[in-house]
């Protein structure tokens, strides 16, 4: 069939489904035809708002022609239902109106219209605004499309990303002096904190917790190296005695490595712990870390004296091994700047005092427990606001001798 287009016959999509609504037969004969010879051929019609409503309850389309003034339900009313269900997110709009309904447009428009036709139709118009619409309509469902299949990539990441992340607290603890418990809350679909336990050969346990540069899939895929890196170094390094290394060799070797091909120049700041459970002995290291609590009694004390410079920074960086101990019944907590830095409503921090606070209330209790407690803390803090960054927090308690397996 002809086109009244000039040099331009075909319209953007002539399989484009088209809603034409309007209580006037004689124009709604007039727009079909009209869009006809434009190309357009799946077009249904209604004859008032009631109607239309009822056929986009059951049908999908890609465009709506709706006349303002109408019987039983007029486009006023038809806007403010598609409005209220959230179909004008996907659904354009154009109104149908007489020259002097020009008002009844602009309020139209405010409700969530996208253009207008005057009556009578100009040709040039309906084609003009006709494509556009529908050109836009195919833009935003690509970008939907895009989005969605992007969130479920980031969800599948999201999964694999934890999945790295021991969790099963009950066996890591089992027939050991120690309990473990640890949480991870990314602020995105992925985060850059990590956190991990694994055994030595000699039954001593190595447990870090760190926090990558910026945030997202770069961050979460740099979390992953050096996680493994970790693993690999402490488990196969040894001395030339072949005696177990040091953590500060660990690290420096860790480093070191994380240094090479680093061209994002992303780094991450570490604490490396290596603890002996059968005289609660910790040798560590920091690497530019927030340093973790040492928990004993109602005693909170900031292990510090040890700060290295963050990983991946410089391949020459130098660390050092300090010590600690945990006598029966005492715990070191481990935790990422997202807790201290958790903003609420007025842009207030929740600080480290709140988290001593909360760790001298809870630091008797269970691992499970003082981290219940201090999420439960950041959550009633922040109050809903949105939250600025990943979550991590790690306790590592000795058990007192009578409840030692």
């Amino acid at each position: 069939m002809a086109s009244l287009s000039d040099g331009n016959p075909e319209p953007i999509d002539a399989q484009a489904r088209l809603l034409v609504v309007d209580d006037n037969e004689d124009n709604r004969y007039t727009l079909i035809m009209r869009l006809q010879l434009e190309g357009y051929g799946n077009i249904v019609a209604a004859e008032d708002g009631e109607s239309a409503l009822d056929l986009l309850l059951t049908r999908d389309f890609d465009l709506v022609l709706l006349d303002v003034m109408m019987p039983k339900v007029d486009g006023y009313q038809v806007l403010q239902r598609l409005k209220a269900a959230g179909q004008l997110h996907n659904i354009p709009v154009i109104m149908i109106s007489a020259l002097n309904e020009i008002d009844s447009v602009v309020r139209c428009i405010e409700l969530g219209a996208i253009d207008y036709l005057a009556k009578p139709f100009d040709p040039v118009l309906l084609r003009a605004r006709v494509g556009a619409c529908l050109e836009n309509k195919r833009l935003r469902d690509e970008v939907r499309a895009h989005v969605a299949r992007m969130e479920e990539e980031l969800e599948s990441a999201r999964e694999l990303q934890l999945s790295m992340l021991p969790t099963d607290f009950e066996q890591l603890s089992a027939g050991q002096r120690t309990e473990i418990f640890a949480m991870m809350e990314p602020a995105r679909e992925v985060g850059g904190d990590l956190y991990d336990f694994f055994e030595m050969d000699d039954g001593r346990l190595c447990f870090l917790i760190g926090d990558v540069s910026g945030k997202g899939v770069a961050s979460a895929l740099f979390m992953a190296r050096t996680k493994n890196v970790v693993r690999l170094i402490a488990l196969l390094l040894r001395g030339a005695d072949g005696a177990a290394p040091t953590p500060a060799e660990i690290i420096t070797a860790v480093n070191q490595e994380l240094c090479q091909d680093n061209a994002g120049m992303m780094f991450v700041t570490l604490f490396f712990g290596i603890l002996d459970p059968a005289t609660g002995e910790i040798g560590f290291v920091n690497a530019g870390h927030n340093p973790p609590y040492h928990l004993a009694g109602q005693k909170v004390a900031s292990i510090t004296g040890c700060n290295g410079r963050a990983i991946g920074v410089r391949s020459n960086s130098a660390y050092e091994t300090r010590n600690l101990m945990l006598a029966p019944g005492d715990a070191i907590f481990l935790y990422t700047d997202g807790i201290t830095e958790a903003f609420d409503r007025h842009d207030k921090m929740f600080s480290e005092e709140r988290l001593e606070a909360v760790l001298r209330e809870a630091s008797n209790g269970r691992s499970e427990a003082i981290i219940t407690a201090v999420s439960g803390a950041v959550r009633a803090f922040i109050d809903g606001a949105e939250q600025s960054d990943d979550i991590t927090a790690v306790v590592i308690r000795r058990r007192p001798d009578d409840q030692s397996n």
